[in-house]
C-alpha cells in the first residue's frame, strides 16, 4: 500500500518579512548572524525580509523561531490571524 503524499502547499509557510526584520533587529542580529544560526544564506534571509521569497519551508520557519525567540511561534507567518 502506498503512503499518501503530503501536499506541497503544507510544506511551506508564508512569511511576513517586515516582522522577521523587526525581530532580528530587536535581538541585535545582522542578516549574516541570523543566516548562520538558521543554516541558510544571507541572500535568502534578505529575500525573506524583502518579500522576494514570500514563503519558506516549515523547517526554516522553525529555525527562525528558535533563533529569534518571538513571543508567538507563528509570529512571522502571514497565513495566521494576528490576535
Amino acid at each position: 500500500m502506498k503512503t499518501p503524499r503530503r501536499s506541497r502547499a503544507s510544506a511551506f509557510v508564508a512569511i511576513n518579512g517586515d516582522a522577521l526584520r523587526e525581530a532580528r533587529k530587536e535581538r541585535g542580529l545582522s542578516i549574516g548572524e541570523l543566516a548562520t544560526r538558521v543554516g541558510v544564506t544571507k541572500a535568502y534571509v534578505s529575500k525573506l525580509e524583502l518579500g522576494y521569497s514570500p514563503r519558506c519551508s516549515v523547517t526554516v520557519h522553525a529555525s527562525l523561531v528558535q533563533a529569534l525567540r518571538p513571543n508567538r511561534t507563528d509570529a512571522f507567518r502571514t497565513d495566521k490571524a494576528v490576535a
